[in-house]
């Protein structure tokens, strides 16, 4: 298999970039509050071509507006976030991983992981987490595109998932 950079975003890149989703929790408690994203054009891209299909690969450094965020929170974070896409030989998307880790002003570190549909949600949770993060491991959250540009950039809305 041969890795290849990747120099043009197809509109499948730009919505494999929404997998960069972040859950937040609201007021203490175990719900999650809406939250919006912006992930910027992909600062690394590769592509795995096989026989049967292949692989995308993209990571891009997010920003995530936490403005309805509880108190005790940041209203706007950065997160690094990558991801890895199965793709049919149609270049239609089979499914796939991303993660996104972030370490807020405070110190606090968190990672987010979830699995992508082939229908392009993000279905995830909160998977490890400390400071004020830790009692809010396991929470899950589903993340959809909400608007993206030919380069890449794009806007995402994270819900709840229960």
């Amino acid at each position: 298999m041969e890795i290849q950079n990747m120099g043009n975003l197809s509109k499948w890149t730009a919505l494999f970039l929404a997998c960069s989703t972040s859950p937040l929790l609201a007021d203490g408690h175990a719900g999650l509050w809406n939250m919006v994203g912006l992930a910027n054009a992909p600062s690394t891209m590769a592509m795995i071509e096989g026989t049967t299909g292949s692989i995308m690969m993209a990571s891009s450094t997010d920003l995530w507006d936490w403005s309805a965020a509880p108190e005790g929170f940041p209203s706007l974070v950065t997160a690094e976030c990558t991801q890895s896409v199965a793709l049919t030989t149609n270049g239609q998307p089979v499914g796939g991983v991303g993660v996104c880790s972030m370490m807020d002003p405070d110190g606090d570190l968190a990672i987010y992981f979830g699995e992508i549909t082939p229908d392009m949600e993000y279905i995830g949770s909160l998977t490890a987490g400390s400071g004020k993060y830790e009692p809010y491991v396991g929470q899950k959250f589903i993340g959809t595109v909400t608007g993206m540009l030919s380069t890449g950039q794009q806007m995402y809305h994270v819900v709840p998932a229960d």
